[in-house]
């Protein structure tokens, strides 16, 4: 019914106005567009074009608990606090995530193994605030590295916390978990067609990054290097028989795991498809001015740097605040070469990576993969094309095409 006070308009008549709905839905995040879908056609479409401007990555770092001495008690309300950052967060995150990683750390006294059910808890409650096709993978160390919401990289070493990154669902990109067996791994040795089969990667999507985590000691180095073969062999291009796949990882103690999906003492990850562009170095410096050396030389290679460009570090476990003496060493002089792309990471048993130059023309073997006591940087951009659909969140919300054309984006800058 229509207002009759002072000519003013009724909610009914607000609610239909495109402008206002448009400032009104701005302010919800993704989980709250979705439910203003179901609404009216008019939010639907609504919804649609405020979900499209906002595909940009998410990060989250957060420290729970540092104390000299750990005890069960102590750590188990250290996972509840950290379970409910992260669900506060994922609450609040206003994309669509089709990727995610998460990375634990742990306080050097306590053992991991006195606190899988805490952990698995943790997992399972973050997989109940992703939508059912997004992808999980993730680890527990000594260490981890990550961006606050504010964006300040950290390092944050035997101590509990979490550093979180999300990848936004974005048409021409996908992100395919992979998950070998150790048994898997030594059986497909140089076969192609073994690998192909046994790592089912598209084959219309070429991949341009891999993030590996192998879980063990030094005996895994060669597993996950393996792997790292296998995957250049697949996207090996036959004809000038090269590659130009990025591939980044590193040990880890554990894998973040809910029931069966990770199968025991192998390697997973995730492999980028589609319109990624990637670039790595390996820094085996031990000063400051020789890391702000090597990330300008990375900085060179004129890879996009845009809101969906982030980092990835694998550092060896025995770098750091003892290393350096002094903290955030790494990360802080990223930032200053880098400023405001996140980096996300952890603190390894081995490192994976290719260097700027030692993937030109030539199979990479499993030994020219592997490093130890580097620090491996790897910068990863996602490029968004037009899209004609809602981003789905696993509860069926259908999308139907848009009436408007999409505004042209701007061309990203490059970091050189």
């Amino acid at each position: 019914m229509a207002s009759k006070l002072g000519g003013r308009p009724s909610v009914e008549h607000v609610s239909s106005l495109a402008e206002v709905v448009e400032i009104i839905l701005s302010f919800l995040p993704a989980r709250a567009l979705f439910s203003c879908a179901h609404v009216s056609r008019l939010w639907r479409d609504t919804a649609r074009r405020v979900l499209r401007s906002r595909r940009k990555l998410g990060w989250l770092s957060f420290e729970a608990h540092r104390e000299p001495h750990v005890t069960p008690c102590t750590s188990k309300l250290s996972m509840e606090m950290l379970g409910q950052k992260i669900v506060e967060f994922l609450d609040e995150i206003p994309m669509v995530p089709a990727a995610c990683i998460i990375l634990l750390s742990r306080c050097r006294d306590y053992s991991q193994e006195g606190k899988k059910d805490d952990i698995k808890a943790l997992v399972t409650t973050v997989k109940g605030c992703l939508p059912r096709s997004c992808a999980l993978v993730g680890s527990v160390g000594a260490g981890i590295i990550g961006t606050t919401e504010n964006g300040f990289a950290e390092e944050l070493e035997s101590t509990e916390g979490v550093a979180l990154l999300l990848m936004p669902q974005i048409e021409g990109v996908s992100a395919e978990v992979i998950n070998l067996s150790v048994t898997e791994v030594k059986n497909n040795r140089n076969f192609k067609s073994r690998w192909e089969k046994s790592l089912r990667l598209p084959s219309d999507g070429k991949v341009k990054c891999a993030f590996l985590l192998a879980k063990g000691d030094t005996y895994n180095l060669d597993v996950i290097g393996k792997t790292a073969s296998g995957i250049w062999q697949v996207c090996n291009n036959e004809e000038d028989y090269k590659s130009d796949v990025v591939i980044i990882g590193g040990l880890v103690e554990s894998f973040v795991m809910v029931d069966n999906e990770v199968k025991n003492a192998g390697v997973v990850g995730l492999a980028f498809t589609g319109n990624v562009e990637a670039v790595s170095m390996v820094h085996h410096g031990e000063t400051a001015e020789g890391v702000q050396q090597s990330l300008k030389r990375l900085r060179k290679c004129g890879i996009a740097c845009n809101k969906n460009t982030a980092c990835f570090m694998v550092s060896c476990i025995g770098r750091g605040k003892d290393f350096y003496h002094a903290k955030n060493v790494e990360t802080g002089i990223f930032q200053q070469v880098f400023p405001g792309i996140p980096v996300v990471g952890f603190f390894g048993n081995g490192e994976l990576g290719l260097d700027l130059h030692s993937h030109e023309g030539k199979l990479e073997r499993d030994g020219h993969f592997l490093h130890s006591y580097s620090s491996v940087f790897c910068l990863c951009s996602l490029s968004s094309q037009s899209n004609d659909s809602l981003p789905t969140e696993g509860t069926g919300i259908s999308a139907m095409k848009e009436q408007e054309k999409d505004k042209r984006d701007k061309k990203p800058s490059k970091c050189a």
